[in-house]
This record gives structure tokens, sequence and C-alpha cells, in this order.
């Protein structure tokens, strides 16, 4: 059996009304670390924007990511209360919670269609920026689960079975869950740290634009769907052909991410790895 750090708190700083918490900190650590790798790609000619142009890319990025997710929520998780049944008409009310992952990703996508207009980049060269730059945050953001002590797994008594705290708002325990998967680490390794390995690694030998994005389409998408066997299912949704709702998001995220991979190697747009001191960016097809 795992034991569950007792000195982990939600909160590094507690100060009267002043909560600084791990998670808003995971997150922000990712949004720092994408913006650097961000950056050394577009100084190094992967990204082709000129590198004060990576903020306004991730304006876009983050308003995208926000309104997806909460939308996807919305329509497949959220589920009103006969006390409330017109609260999904509050769609960006992120404060009471609930934003889903795969909008997420549908959100940033459709973040890089518009800004691959705007600014007469090919989109595809975006996707895979976001997939080499951006995937690292799933890491951070589990950790951040699992220092709240949430998003937990199913009960098991497995070597791996862990208690979770419970906690009251000034983050004193109260209690201990039931032995559990620490499904956060899991999906930490598997649907974060792995995936964003090898794309780094296939980086170098893929040659069209697009592909990796498609690559890391997939393996999170296998990641997730293996990783839900182990975590707990939300509580208002049913299994589906005998899948999660996680899963069955999953497999047609790993179809869209075969068909992103054929069409670009149909299409063939090849990844310029020119000299990074040339200011002159050729230009790409908009896709």
């Amino acid at each position: 059996m795992l034991y569950y750090p007792k000195w982990i708190k939600p909160d590094l700083l507690h100060i009267g009304p002043v909560r600084v918490r791990w998670y808003g900190i995971m997150y922000l650590l990712g949004f720092l670390i994408g913006r650097q790798l961000g950056r050394y790609l577009a100084k190094t000619r992967y990204l082709r924007l000129k590198p004060d142009l990576v903020d306004d890319f991730l304006i876009y990025l983050f308003v995208g990511m926000l309104i997806g997710a909460r939308a996807i929520y919305m329509l497949v998780y959220y589920e009103p209360s006969p006390e409330a049944p017109f609260q999904w008409y509050t769609p960006f009310a992120v404060w009471e919670g609930g934003l889903a992952f795969h909008g997420a990703v549908l959100g940033m996508f459709l973040a890089c269609m518009l800004f691959s207009r705007v600014q007469k980049v090919s989109i595809w060269n975006l996707t895979d920026t976001l997939a080499l730059a951006g995937s690292q945050g799933i890491i951070w953001g589990r950790f951040g689960n699992f220092a709240n002590a949430e998003l937990f797994g199913r009960p098991t008594n497995s070597p791996m079975a862990m208690q979770f705290p419970v906690r009251d708002f000034d983050g004193n325990i109260l209690g201990w869950t039931e032995h559990r998967h620490p499904s956060q680490l899991y999906e930490a390794f598997g649907e974060g740290l792995l995936p964003f390995l090898i794309i780094w690694i296939l980086k170098p030998r893929i040659k069209n634009q697009g592909i990796i994005g498609g690559i890391w389409l997939c393996l999170y998408a296998v990641a997730r769907f293996f990783i839900e066997f182990f975590r707990e299912k939300d509580v208002q949704m049913s299994y589906y052909l005998g899948m999660t709702m996680g899963q069955v998001l999953c497999a047609i995220m790993f179809v869209l991410g075969v068909i992103v991979i054929w069409w670009n190697r149909r299409k063939a747009i090849p990844v310029w790895d020119g000299p990074a001191d040339d200011e002159d960016v050729p230009a790409d097809p908009v896709a």
C-alpha cells in the first residue's frame, strides 16, 4: 500500500482571505514552461512566427481552452438538478467547477484555426507547436489534482492503493477515503510525461507538418482510454457500450488523430529547418 504524504496541503499560503493554491501554481508552471518552449521553437524557426508573437498565440489558446472546456462539459457531463434546471445557461461560470479536457483540446484547435488566418501561418505548424510546447502542462495539472486530493481513482486492494485525505475549507484533515488508485499520478505519467517525451524524440524525424499533433492526439487518447479503467467515473454519467464517457471521447480523439496524420502525410507540407538567425520565415499555405 502507498501512503499519501500528510504534509501536502492544497494551499502553499493561506492568510485570511488570501489563498495561494498548489493547483493554480501547477497550472502557472505549465503555462510558463509552455511559453518558453514556444519561444524556443519560434527562435529555431520550427514555429513560423517571430518570438514576440508567441504571447499573442498564447492568449488565443487560453481563451479557446476556457470556452471549449466549459462548453463541452456543459453539453456532455453536466446534469441540471430539479432545483436549478436552467443553470446550464451559465456556461462561463467556471468558478462553479466543471471543465472537460477534450473540450479544451477542441477549443485550442479552433483558436489555432483563427490565429492561423490572422497571422497567415499554417494551422498544422501551430498545432504541432501546441503539442510540443503545451502537452507538458498535463503533468503539472495532474500533480495539482494530487495535491488537492481530488479526482482519485476507483477502490482497490492492489499494492498501488492509497487513502486520500478528506479536508475542510482550511485544509484540516477530517478523515480518509477508502483505498483507491492514485489515478492522478497515472495520468501525469501516461497522459502527460510519456506522450511529451515521445513527440520530442520524434520531432527531428518527422518531415511533414501536422503529424506531430496527430501523433500526440493518438498517444493521449490511448493512454487516457486505458487509465479510465482505474479512474473513478463521474457519478452522474452512465456507461456507453461498456465505456465511460471519457473513453468514448478518447475513441473519437484517436480516430481524429489518425485522420490528421493521414491528411498531412498526403498533403505533405514540409517542416522548414532553416537557420535560426534567418529573419525571413518562408510563407506556408494556410490550411
